[in-house]
């Protein structure tokens, strides 16, 4: 099972060698509450982060299928798989599906803002991948 780890405050920006075996567990600097025991936790469940930040279920299907992905990219045709995976039609058409993704990942990003945690778009056909404390790759640069 591969987990990825954020780095402290002031370490250099290159990622260490880490293998699946090495790396240690997510974490966040900032905890959150646990909603059963009130208690900080700072290494969530995707339950904990959906339930924190009053994240909607197709916002959250969204969520869990990038947090799955611990940092690598995940394909959008993965993404919307998880988006509509009850729909026995397998969802809207392709535009409509496009559409339907942009909108609530652009209220997801909204509802995790300063929280720490991210998705971050990783390129042209590439996917979108789970950024931590506040990492994201530049959008200015084109």
């Amino acid at each position: 099972m591969q987990t990825i780890t954020t780095r402290p405050a002031g370490k250099a920006a290159t990622p260490p060698a880490a293998t699946p075996q090495t790396a240690g567990p997510l974490t966040i600097t900032k905890p959150l509450l646990c909603p059963c025991c009130k208690q900080p936790v700072t290494i969530p469940a995707p339950e904990i982060v959906i339930d924190h930040y009053g994240i909607t279920p197709m916002e959250g299907r969204i969520f869990e299928a990038v947090w799955k992905g611990k940092g690598l990219p995940v394909i959008t045709e993965r993404i919307f798989t998880a988006m509509y995976i009850d729909d026995p039609d397998g969802g809207p058409s392709p535009d409509r599906m496009y559409l339907a993704f942009k909108v609530a990942l652009c209220h997801l990003r909204q509802k995790l803002e300063g929280s720490g945690i991210g998705i971050a778009n990783v390129g042209y056909r590439r996917g979108y991948r789970l950024v931590l404390e506040g990492k994201f790759p530049s959008t200015t640069a084109r």
